[in-house]
């Protein structure tokens, strides 16, 4: 075979592969979105004053704006939620396992395909690229001064690369419209921009820093090895290292003793106790009721509720911390590897990422007493 038909072989064959996996990924994300949807269908909303003497009752976060860009956090937990229990306080139903800050690896989602495939699949496209530029002398050319710097960069490394970068555009462009992604709002489109802006600098920090390597190289396999052991460090090892110190920093904490200590303090709180209940209310800053005349049953379940909401307020006060302790090192930790710092930026932008939990709004105004 004529070795410019292989090349040309090869060439489409990694197109096709790149191609393949954008659209393998972007129906992933599309599907784990569809199922957050219809989980959602017909749930209750913020922003809703629960009902005080309800025992539990469940509040399903709005869906994300752009979910198709990345499977996010509610990939791991796509029945993500918020349970207002005793009305006054929320409690996310979250096991540790499945806590945000802790990202899981391995799904195939649209930011996994541009987050770790494509800085990949950087690696043949700059071998076309150097090869090419070896068989037609251009590096002589170069160094004899037969050719400027500038029309070197120009027409055998931007371009290319250019054109590579267009392929990828058009078949992002393609899976989006595919997976029902429809810029209605000028909000939709910033955030889109912003996400192509993100996505952009993070492959134009590997295409340098296979730039840089190359050149500092004496030749191309070199310079692959050093790549791959720094992108195996950066993408693999340290998010994995980080995830697995944070719990013993923080060890997360679980939600059963919660409800367990809720159940016995609802046991041991009893509606008929007229003394407990006149000092509640004087804590509180209310007056003793009249028990002259009979307590009707939906204020007496309220009142029981808000007490033992008030015995369980320090352990949920300090499950409260444990979450948002273990989120913020999460944070701070991911500025060690540009991947995460990528990962979590796609994730939020997209609002399926740890900022759709942890900057959730959520009152915390205590109930009216009846």
């Amino acid at each position: 075979m004529n070795p410019d038909w292989r090349k040309l072989m090869l060439q489409l064959t990694l197109a096709i592969g790149v191609a393949t996996v954008l659209l393998f990924a972007s129906a992933t994300t599309s599907s784990l979105h569809d199922m957050q949807r219809k989980i959602h269908a017909g749930a209750t909303r913020e922003p809703q004053e629960a009902d005080p003497a309800a025992v539990m009752s469940e509040i399903v976060l709005e869906t994300s704006p752009l979910a198709q860009l990345s499977a996010g956090f509610p990939g791991i937990a796509p029945s993500l939620h918020i349970i207002r229990m005793s009305a006054s306080r929320p409690l996310s139903n979250i096991d540790p396992i499945e806590h945000p800050a802790r990202r899981r690896f391995g799904r195939v989602d649209f930011s996994f395909a541009f987050l770790v495939f494509l800085p990949l699949a950087l690696v043949p496209l700059c071998y076309f690229i150097y090869r090419k530029c070896m068989s037609r002398g251009d590096v002589e050319k170069l160094t004899s001064g037969r050719s400027t710097l500038f029309d070197f960069s120009i027409e055998r490394v931007l371009l290319p690369l250019l054109a590579s970068f267009g392929f990828v555009a058009l078949v992002t462009l393609a899976c989006l419209y595919s997976a029902g992604l429809r810029l209605g709002t000028n909000e939709l489109l910033a955030l889109i921009s912003i996400w192509v802006i993100l996505l952009g600098l993070y492959l134009l920090c590997w295409v340098l820093l296979f730039a840089y390597l190359l050149l500092r190289s004496t030749s191309f396999s070199s310079a692959v090895l050093q790549y791959s052991a720094i992108f195996l460090t950066l993408v693999f090892l340290l998010p994995q290292l980080s995830q697995t110190i944070l719990p013993s920093i923080e060890r997360p904490k679980g939600r059963l003793p919660l409800i367990v200590e809720r159940q016995k303090a609802t046991l041991s709180t009893r509606i008929d106790d007229r003394a407990g209940i006149d000092r509640y209310l004087q804590r509180k800053g209310y007056g003793a009721l009249d028990w002259t005349t009979p307590l009707p049953e939906v204020q007496a379940a309220a009142l029981l509720n808000m007490r033992v909401e008030e015995t369980i307020a320090p352990r949920l006060l300090e499950f409260e911390a444990s979450v948002k302790n273990i989120d913020n090192m999460a944070i701070i930790s991911s500025w060690l590897s540009p991947y995460l710092v990528a990962q979590y930026g796609v994730d939020d932008i997209a609002g399926t990422g740890l900022a759709r939990i942890s900057h959730k709004k959520i009152s915390k105004r205590p109930p009216s007493v009846p």
